[in-house]
């Protein structure tokens, strides 16, 4: 954070790319005050997978393939309260949190799993563009991988803690992610605790404060006291003087101690720099407790290196880091991690208030450790000494925005598959009754004036104590559920209603559109195989930019040629053309469990095949024999994907995979010949083919 440091050090973002070396990606989990959508799909999510920042649509379809690939999901925790939109994937899982009254999920912690590493990130930066673009923040990132046992430790504590920490508000696949991760690490932390370095988490009564200064060692005074903060309590009779009473009641406040509250910056018209700080740090005094408390801001300047080259740049860099810094003759103690120095931040509360969930690392090292010098960032201005004769040299913040109200007895909106049919969703509502209020309703959003849809209104002829409510949805409304991905919830608090996101039940992910306006079509997939295409282009833009043309999968008809794509036999020619493509892609799927599964049922599939095949007999564009041919040759192209190479840890879920896929294209098969029995009973040749490509075993390959 100071002038002398690596300028890429400070860009967050950059620190997100993958390393080849850890294999698959398998789950990503995070918690975040304040969620950006665009940040997370645009920017965020294609770092994580090493697609480059700045997404394209063609990027935005590639996340949505990686996201389904993912073993364990992807799940956001966000304050309920902040919430404003969610990002347009559905296979993200996006929980808000409804923190009690007064307090907040405040804590930023990002947890990404690989096949062979785990990463962690937490600090101050919340899951948005200032926060990993824009602002001045304080963050660690963490990797543990084999022979890295320090870094293994600190995220085994803040695995183990965040079941403590966010209990109340993690799903089943929040739960599988962290034990993921858990499991991951545990062959590399060994059998001892690092002793300079913590994961620590606060929440409810476990008080911030008290976990770090139970790290200062016995007895050595503290020369200074360094708070970084861009956010304070208005009263520091509540915060500042709670903290140093406590270390005067420890024995650690010396005599003249150097208090430095380094604050955001006001710059004013004439280019003076000014801390923002309440005035009631003025007002105190400080000289009292026999210390010296002085404010100065944190340069808000944009490095040039930073700017590559651009000249006439005018923005600053808002700081929102918070670390607080203990120093003594010959150790240190630091804070770095999501904590504003405010009551429900550290904890400054009665027994009857919960303090803000909160993470952080505390770092212990020697006074001169680089470590702990690199946390303080570059300063300006002069420092305010404290007192009521400099009251005119601090700047008073500005109010925050409130808070919107937010249906509290809410605890879920699901689409989940209807009991016994799985190719059917319906919505389920999931409420906390003794919060729920008399009367409430679910609606789809009013768009162009027309009033939105009542979905469910409470309590008509309705149990009241009921916990979950099931509602059936027509197709056009679930349409519209897909698109939308949020329902209005309007109650007496709030009767022009607020948004709650939708979530999709994990067992009906797989069977999701990519894009809702999107069906694949049997050339599609052909094509796909044939390598003439990419995954992503069947997936067009079903909106692109006005100077831009819709992107669409690559003609198979050449101009002044004849269209050959409806004659049968050009289209089993270019059929057993992608047989080689099907193996390839089942054999490129092989690395871990999900990417198994989608790329055997998945929307491009030979499953999906399968299905594009028997809708081309039943219309009459196929024979009922060429259909059944083709669903042999897909059958034949699993077979001899059992004996691809696979880890060993995979292979049991890899013949599992192929034998539920082969299963439901046999019974295709099955059902085929048996609607069409005159057809095959009199095509002995087709029962040779038959069995001669499904009952030989696949030689293995060379």
């Amino acid at each position: 954070m100071s002038d002398n440091q690596n300028v890429t050090s400070r860009k967050l973002i950059d620190r997100l790319l993958p390393n080849p070396t850890w294999g698959p990606m398998q789950g990503i989990f995070g918690t975040t005050y304040e969620l950006g959508a665009e940040f997370l799909e645009l920017d965020f999510l294609p770092s994580v997978f090493g697609l480059g920042a700045r997404s394209t649509w063609a990027t935005r379809i590639a996340i949505e393939k990686r996201l389904r690939e993912l073993d364990t999901r992807a799940v956001i925790l966000t304050e309920a309260r902040r919430y404003r939109n969610r990002p347009r994937s559905l296979q993200l899982e996006v929980l808000p949190a409804v923190s009690p009254r007064g307090s907040s999920l405040h804590a930023k912690v990002t947890l990404l799993v690989f096949d062979r590493a785990v990463r962690l990130i937490v600090g101050s930066a919340n899951l948005t563009e200032p926060g990993y673009r824009q602002n001045r923040e304080g963050v660690a990132v963490l990797t543990a991988s084999k022979g890295s046992p320090k870094e293994a430790v600190l995220i085994s504590q803040a695995l183990n803690g965040a079941e403590g920490a966010l209990s109340s508000w993690l799903s089943d696949d929040a739960r599988k992610i962290i034990r993921r991760g858990l499991d991951t690490v545990r062959p590399w932390v060994g059998h001892s605790a690092t002793e300079d370095s913590v994961f620590a988490w606060s929440y409810g009564q476990v008080k911030l404060w008290r976990t770090f200064l139970d790290r200062w060692p016995a007895g050595e005074p503290v020369r200074r006291l360094s708070i970084l903060s861009p956010f304070w309590s208005q009263d520091a009779g509540i915060t500042l003087k709670a903290f140093l009473a406590e270390m005067a009641r420890m024995g650690i406040l010396a005599a003249q101690s150097e208090i430095r509250l380094l604050t955001d910056a006001y710059q004013g018209p004439n280019g003076e720099v000014m801390p923002i700080l309440p005035p009631g740090y003025a007002n105190y005094d400080w000289a009292a407790l026999g210390v010296i408390v002085t404010a100065q801001a944190v340069s808000p300047k944009v490095h040039a290196e930073e700017l590559g080259g651009m000249e006439g740049f005018t923005g600053r860099r808002d700081l929102h880091a918070k670390i607080v810094l203990l120093e003594g003759v010959k150790n240190g103690v630091a804070y770095l991690g999501s904590a504003n120095f405010t009551a429900h931040g550290w904890g400054f509360l009665g027994e009857r208030t919960a303090a803000n969930v909160e993470a952080g690392l505390i770092l212990r090292s020697g006074v001169t450790s680089a470590m702990l010098e690199g946390l303080v960032p570059d300063l300006a201005g002069d420092p305010v000494l404290l007192n009521k004769e400099h009251f005119h040299a601090l700047m008073a913040p500005e109010n925050g925005p409130g808070e919107d109200p937010w249906p509290e007895f809410i605890s879920q909106i699901l689409l989940s598959p209807v009991a016994g049919n799985e190719n059917e969703l319906e919505l389920i509502i999931k409420v906390t009754v003794d919060r729920q209020p008399a009367s409430w309703s679910a609606k789809l959003a009013e768009k162009e004036g027309v009033p939105g849809e009542v979905l469910f209104d409470f309590p008509t002829a309705l149990k009241q104590k009921e916990t979950s409510f099931a509602v059936s949805i027509p197709s056009p409304t679930l349409t519209r559920l897909l698109v939308d991905q949020e329902v209005w919830i309007c109650w007496n608090e709030c009767p022009s209603g607020r948004a709650v996101p939708i979530n999709v039940a994990s067992s009906a992910r797989d069977r999701l559109p990519v894009t809702p306006q999107k069906n694949i079509d049997e050339t599609h997939l052909i094509s796909y195989y044939q390598g003439k295409i990419s995954w992503e282009d069947l997936f067009p833009d079903p909106d692109p930019p006005t100077d831009t043309p819709a992107s669409k999968p690559i003609s198979r008809v050449p101009e002044n040629a004849v269209d050959k794509s409806r004659i049968q036999s050009y289209q089993i020619r270019e059929f057993v053309e992608a047989l080689a493509g099907i193996r390839d892609d089942l054999r490129a799927a092989t690395q871990s469990e999900r990417s198994m599964q989608i790329a055997l049922s998945g929307a491009v599939s030979p499953l999906a095949l399968a299905y594009t095949v028997v809708g081309a007999a039943e219309s009459g564009c196929r024979t009922p024999t060429a259909a059944a041919f083709q669903l042999v040759e897909i059958l034949g192209c699993l077979k001899a994907a059992r004996v691809f190479e696979v880890p060993e840890k995979l292979s049991t879920a890899w013949r599992q995979s192929l034998a539920g896929t082969g299963n439901k294209i046999a019974q295709m098969l099955k059902q085929l010949i048996s609607k069409h029995a005159e057809a095959f009973d009199k095509n002995k040749a087709f029962r040779h083919y038959q069995s001669a490509v499904l009952r030989v075993e696949p030689r293995p390959e060379i």
